[in-house]
């Protein structure tokens, strides 16, 4: 059974917690309210592949900051005009995008037909992401966010561990589900600090 690591600090991501604990018992699931950081380190030290990360819906781009440490990388600035519906700064960096003109609720699982549109979902943020970073030069590390159980998104601690071996000298981070994202850029790295690998996504 996998475990769960649910970064919380606000009423949907302490609903994920209350789901996590009735499908698979209160025992598999681990809540931290704060120093998100240190908390991801911690866990992915002892994680098995399958394990979980959960991120609160209302989060910033935490694993852009985390794998910039990993790496021994520096943030850049991002590229822009996406022409999506939804483009915002945030205040480090890093740029929100939303494939939805329209306010979603933190709890929607993105099913494949839609329940704003009453249609199919034809798009796939993530797929977006990873092509226009191919296009722009940047090798792509995109964190996928997609519905685990229970209501709930997760992202396999498999992905983060990969992550910690990438080589390339320029990166588009992206923590995105089929239809929102943050997204970050990292340039350079330390000398010896990586292998060569690359990310399952």
């Amino acid at each position: 059974m996998p475990e769960f690591l649910v970064l919380s600090g606000d009423a949907a991501a302490r609903h994920h917690a209350r789901q996590l604990g009735r499908a698979f018992g209160s025992e598999s699931v681990r809540v931290v309210e704060a120093n998100w950081l240190d908390a991801i380190r911690d866990w992915l030290a002892q994680a098995r592949p399958d394990d979980q990360l959960v991120p609160a819906p209302t989060m910033p781009h935490l694993l852009w900051r985390w794998l910039a440490g990993e790496l021994g990388a520096s943030p850049a600035a991002v590229p822009r005009g996406w022409s999506l519906p939804f483009e915002m700064p945030g205040r480090e960096g890093e740029l929100y995008l939303s494939a939805a003109a329209w306010t979603c609720p933190a709890t929607c699982i993105e099913p494949a037909h839609c329940p704003v549109l009453h249609g199919p979902r034809d798009w796939d943020l993530a797929d977006l992401i990873e092509a226009r970073a191919r296009e722009l030069g940047y090798e792509p590390v995109v964190f996928r966010v997609l519905h685990y159980a229970a209501g709930v998104a997760s992202i396999p601690a498999g992905t983060l561990q990969d992550a910690r071996r990438i080589g390339s000298q320029r990166l588009l981070v992206a923590t995105s589900s089929h239809c929102h994202a943050a997204v970050g850029a990292l340039v350079g790295r330390l000398p010896g600090k990586l292998s060569s690998g690359s990310v399952g996504a």
